[in-house]
């Protein structure tokens, strides 16, 4: 039961969240980690209980990690040591087709040491989410109304007054805010109130999703150690995940042809498997895959995130992950811009930072749901004898070539770059490389400011968050830069590397960090004005499009 910190919220409160979903808790998250009170608000009074989004990714651990929640969610309760490898085979009893290995959520972390203080791991919501929620309350800067709808909004200079409904008893009261945040999903009543379409390709294809419990199916899966196993047949396209690695597996039928409206759950469950087995069927739902992206991510004082914003095809990850993003570009431009060092151009920044890395992302994603269903599925792939082992190479190779890909996106995972963002200063240099797979790192503005290890456990990202951070080397001196982010209220620290691989990480002398660990401006030489770049950095000149 999802229980109400406070539910007789009234008066004024900064922010109101509607939706307290994975994106919502994540505003939520970087607001009260900011000091920023809220009041978080959805209709339902129990967790959802059917699993997705359990592949998070090294950008949104690292955000994990600003908020000191890393850890918990790392061994939130998913097996810490369990590999994360990717199957392919015609059914889980059929052929097999190829693996894609990944280390586990413990080992991960140390592979990906020298890029990040972090690295991607498979943790269901309904684990993460609840480390989330714990992580709100204990911080005491949101309300919880659950049990509770947005009736309606009206926004006027000052601020926005929602009407709110508790369900259970259908009173009705009010809430005054500065600003409103949309996090209700993919059909959202925020958005659409707003009259903020849609674009792009709705309904590409119709699925059935089942979460199931399986002892026996894990026991089948013991010499194939992953969480995941992709079935392709001349029938059917499938995935079948590990949603706790014990008993809980979900499963989800891709539909070629027709509506799975009339499938039986059962039936796909033993046609998937190969045989019959003991499954308890605990839920089961058809949905439809889209490729769209809000035409607008803000009006006025709202602002639309994750689901609300973009809706991508489930392959790669990118939905939750995309929404987590929106979050903390969000979060401390709202903290800056409420506690009065941030000016009206960081929260016009925010549809020109997030609208293009959810385009890039629902392309991606899309990418990989065609690189699926494109695959050479021949009717004797299942056939025994040399037609079915030709057969069967054949199609091992298209997915090695084309595949593998889903689950190599380091590139996308933290190379995406704030390239034509009002608040950055670009240097005038060369684009460089922007490969969803390989990550470079880059100090060029609006890119994520590299990972380097100061000393043992600690990175350079972990001097980013509250404020503004100069990261520096050459033993010049900075306060040129502190005294002008003083005189204006600006938080600022600095960082001052050693002349090693670390400043040459770097590539210039100063680089300026914005609290969302995203490079503002970067220089050889210091500015004659320090106070021009913080002004734009922080959104109180800015420079258009």
């Amino acid at each position: 039961m999802l229980s109400n910190m406070n539910s007789d919220a009234s008066g004024e409160v900064p922010v109101v969240i509607v939706g307290a979903g994975p994106v919502g808790l994540a505003l939520a998250n970087d607001l009260s980690w900011r000091g920023i009170p809220t009041v978080l608000i959805d209709r339902r009074t129990e967790p959802l209980n059917f699993p997705t989004s359990e592949s998070i990714h090294t950008r949104t651990m690292e955000q994990f990690r600003v908020w000191g929640i890393a850890e918990e969610v790392r061994f939130a309760g998913f097996p810490p040591d369990m590999p994360r490898d990717v199957h392919f085979a015609t059914r889980v009893t059929g052929y097999r087709l190829g693996r894609v290995p990944r280390a586990s959520n413990r080992l991960q972390q140390e592979i990906s040491s020298p890029i990040s203080p972090e690295g991607p791991i498979w943790c269901p919501k309904f684990l993460f989410e609840s480390v989330m929620r714990k992580a709100l309350a204990k911080g005491g800067a949101t309300q919880f109304l659950f049990g509770h709808e947005v009736v309606s909004f009206d926004e006027d200079e000052t601020g926005v007054t929602v009407c709110v409904k508790e369900l259970a008893t259908g009173r009705d009261f009010s809430l005054r805010c500065r600003y409103l945040a949309a996090c209700d999903g993919a059909s959202s009543g925020i958005r659409k109130s707003l009259d903020i379409s849609l674009q792009g390709t709705f309904a590409e294809g119709r699925n059935l999703g089942i979460f199931l419990r399986s002892a026996q199916l894990r026991s089948l899966m013991q010499d194939r150690a992953g969480v995941m196993v992709d079935i392709v047949n001349p029938d059917f396209s499938a995935n079948l995940s590990a949603v706790d690695g014990q008993d809980l597996w979900r499963l989800i039928i891709f539909m070629r042809d027709g509506d799975p409206g009339g499938l039986d759950p059962a039936t796909c469950v033993r046609q998937t498997v190969g045989c019959d087995i003991d499954a308890e069927i605990l839920d089961a739902r058809a949905w439809a895959g889209h490729t769209v992206v809000a035409e607008r991510f803000r009006k006025g004082r709202a602002f639309l995130l994750g689901d609300a914003a973009h809706l991508l095809w489930p392959r790669g990850g990118f939905g939750m992950n995309t929404g987590v993003g929106d979050a903390a570009n969000l979060g401390w431009k709202l903290g800056a811009v409420l506690k009065g060092w941030g000016g009206a151009g960081l929260l016009d920044s925010y549809e020109a930072e997030r609208r293009p890395v959810a385009l890039r992302n629902v392309a991606e994603a899309a990418l990989n749901y065609r690189s699926e269903a494109s695959l050479p599925v021949s009717a004797a792939i299942e056939d025994a004898g040399a037609l079915g082992d030709a057969q069967r190479q054949a199609l091992a190779e298209a997915i090695v070539a084309t595949r593998a890909r889903e689950w190599n996106t380091m590139g996308l995972q933290l190379g995406f770059r704030y390239d034509d963002s009002p608040v950055c200063w670009s240097d005038g240099s060369a684009v460089g490389s922007n490969d969803n797979a390989q990550y470079v790192p880059t100090t060029r503005a609006g890119a994520r400011a590299p990972h380097a290890w100061v000393r043992p456990g600690v990175s350079t990202l972990d001097y980013f968050g509250r404020g503004f951070c100069l990261v520096h080397h050459g033993g010049e001196s900075t306060v040129g830069f502190e005294a002008a982010a003083a005189g204006r209220g600006i938080p600022l620290s600095a960082l001052e590397l050693e002349e090693n691989a670390s400043a040459e990480l770097y590539e210039r002398k100063f680089v300026l960090v914005r609290p969302d660990g995203h490079v503002a401006w970067r220089s050889n030489e210091l500015p004659a004005d320090a106070g021009h770049i913080l002004d734009r950095a922080a959104g109180i000149n800015c420079i258009g499009r």
